[in-house]
């Protein structure tokens, strides 16, 4: 499957499970069809993007990288560099109103600036620092034969 339909599967999957136990969304998402490394990939860059959507016109300063916390060390990385984020960004438009809200709402940089809003800032005068992204992405190992091969 190509990123681009695993974002169309995810999309709706996110906007309904999204908001529900983070350690069970890569259960739905799988079970949506994505491999185990897609879903990690849209659990934390689909949300990023649609957010961003959301906050590019408020005039809040994003950074166009994020911080990918791996084994205990944090290694700075070009959003530009990440497949799904980049896919995302440009599949905005091709979902629902009510889709793609939920789904920026989950955004940890749209809650920020949300918490800030609420507390009295002007959106305009925040500057983001790069999300900080949790990475343990399993790796997809290619099976030795096709599971219907038994006689192999």
């Amino acid at each position: 499957m190509n990123i681009t339909e695993a974002i169309r599967r995810a999309v709706p999957i996110l906007a309904e499970h999204g908001s529900t136990d983070f350690s069970m969304l890569p259960i739905w998402l799988i079970r949506g069809g994505l491999s185990r490394a897609h879903a990690h990939d849209a659990m934390r860059f689909i949300p990023l993007a649609f957010g961003r959507e959301i906050l590019a016109g408020m005039g809040v300063v994003l950074a166009d990288t994020y911080v990918r916390v791996s084994d205990g060390k944090d290694e700075e990385r070009p959003l530009a560099d990440e497949p799904f984020f980049v896919e995302a960004s440009k599949l905005v438009t091709a979902f629902a109103p009510d889709l793609f809200s939920a789904v920026a709402m989950q955004s940890s940089e749209f809650q920020a600036v949300n918490q800030a809003l609420h507390a009295g800032a002007q959106p305009d005068g925040l500057v983001a620092s790069p999300p900080m992204i949790e990475w343990d992405r399993p790796v997809e190992e290619p099976s030795a034969r096709p599971w219907w091969k038994f006689w192999s």
